[in-house]
């Protein structure tokens, strides 16, 4: 009986023995793979719907190696039940970054993005999730060209002017840049500067004269910096500079703007500036009053002369105008004076027409 229970025994080790050495081996370990980090946009960007598209970095997953492989993902919700882009088996980069650019993504929205990397022999996990914001659409109309319109003749400085540019969306501060060029397809800049938005209409004067009796042309830009936006040039217009009238250059030694809106017809080479124009103090002795003279009103009204106006319309168009005047006309054969408050402009010879005009102080 114990030989028996023996040889059981011995039967039972070698069994167990023979099932150890058939037994087949253990699998390898899975590989580990990192995930990489997010680095562009950072959480909580605000991305204007203008800079699109809209690229993707990260920074490489630790420990990658030849042959990582990145899944770039964007969707509209924190769950990424809702993607709007997948971006699959992009090639890591050099430098210790990968990056991929999305296509155009609609506008005012806000979008949740994530990415894992693929080595071979193993797949990482999504990196945590980042939130980006892309602003709303904003356009930019072409402004409209008011003056100098094609054809037209001005001094050496004029005021460019435009109407402001009508926008949609969330503008930043607009600001317009004014070129003028000796060609129409603006190879030949002559001037280019930017300038602030004015109240329904922005305008620029050139602050150095421009070559005279030379044919130019110019044209404005509406500029949004904050949204990286420009418009569309204003349609190009063109103009001839001429040298600066008689009452432009009394006008740009007052540091006055000699007609700031409305500009009336005519050209000059009617009249004359006599004595007393240059600028300076006089004293109107009845009311013990110091005054400048000349000033504003005079000077546009002997523009307006010097344009081919008899005084009584010179007066009738500055009031209908913009520009009122209590100027009164004391025709010849009497006078032949324009009276103002502390002066006449009186006409030598009592000749208005082509006449030679004088300031002269009122005595009464």
């Amino acid at each position: 009986m114990r030989a028996r229970a023996c040889c059981g025994l011995l039967s039972l080790v070698a069994l167990v023995a023979a099932g150890a050495c058939s037994s087949s081996p253990a699998a390898p370990a899975a590989v580990s793979t990192a995930s990489p980090q997010l680095l562009s946009p950072g959480n909580g960007s605000q991305v204007a719907n203008q800079s699109q598209p809209v690229t993707l970095v990260v920074q490489n997953a630790a420990g990658s190696k030849a042959g990582t492989t990145y899944t770039f993902e964007v969707a509209s919700d924190v769950a990424f039940t809702a993607k709007v882009q997948t971006k699959d088996g992009i090639l890591e980069g050099t430098g210790g970054q990968t990056s991929v650019k999305l296509d155009p993504l609609p506008a005012a929205k806000d979008y949740f993005w994530r990415a894992r990397a693929q080595a071979p022999g193993g797949t990482g996990g999504f990196s945590d999730l980042f939130k980006f914001t892309v602003g709303p659409a904003v356009t930019l109309a072409a402004p409209a060209p008011i003056s100098p319109l094609t054809n037209a003749e001005t001094n050496p400085r004029p005021a460019l002017r435009v109407t402001n540019a009508s926008r949609s969306g969330s503008t930043g501060a607009i600001t317009y840049k004014f070129e003028i060029a000796r060609d129409a397809g603006f190879g030949s800049i002559v001037v280019s500067a930017t300038t602030t938005e004015g109240v329904n209409e922005t305008g620029y004067i050139p602050t150095s004269d421009l070559p005279t009796r030379s044919l130019l042309f110019w044209r404005a830009s509406a500029i949004d910096a904050a949204n990286a936006l420009t418009s569309t040039p204003s349609t190009t217009q063109s103009f001839t500079p001429l040298p600066f009238s008689q009452a432009e250059t009394v006008a740009q030694q007052l540091g006055v703007v000699l007609w700031p809106g409305r500009v009336p017809p005519g050209s000059v080479g009617h009249a004359t500036m006599g004595d007393n124009w240059q600028v300076q103090t006089l004293h109107y002795l009845p009311r013990n009053v110091f005054f400048q003279s000349p000033d504003a009103e005079m000077i546009r009204i002997f523009d307006l002369l010097d344009r081919g106006f008899d005084p009584d319309a010179a007066a009738a168009w500055m009031n209908g105008n913009g520009y009122p005047t209590a100027a009164l006309w004391y025709p010849p054969p009497e006078k032949g004076v324009i009276g103002l408050q502390y002066v006449y402009l009186a006409s030598r010879n009592k000749v208005f027409v082509n006449g030679t005009w004088e300031v002269v102080l009122r005595l009464e």
